[in-house]
């Protein structure tokens, strides 16, 4: 396996050594010189693949008794979002 360096000095890395070592497209390569040879190590990218149906299996999306369904929701709009609940004070304990 050879390659021709490019003429600004691009180096293609052979596609069975890209799918052996998981690099892909967006990846970083950091380059480094190490006893008179060069070392590529290659960071990922944040992936954009999507994460839609990794759960499925384990969530419902009705609930079983559909009939009770109205009281569900109202449930769920009086419940309040903890994520937007007033931080606690701690120091008047």
């Amino acid at each position: 396996m050879g390659s021709r360096v490019g003429e600004r000095g691009q180096v293609t890395i052979e596609k069975a050594i890209r799918e052996q070592l998981g690099v892909y497209a967006g990846d970083q390569a950091v380059q480094r010189v190490e006893d008179g040879r060069v070392v590529i190590e290659f960071i990922p990218a944040p992936h954009d693949r999507s994460l839609l149906g990794v759960l499925k299996d384990k969530v419902r999306r009705w609930p079983e008794d559909e009939s009770d369904f109205a009281a569900i929701r109202e449930s769920a709009w009086e419940t309040p979002d903890p994520d937007r609940l007033p931080p606690v004070d701690d120091r008047s304990a």
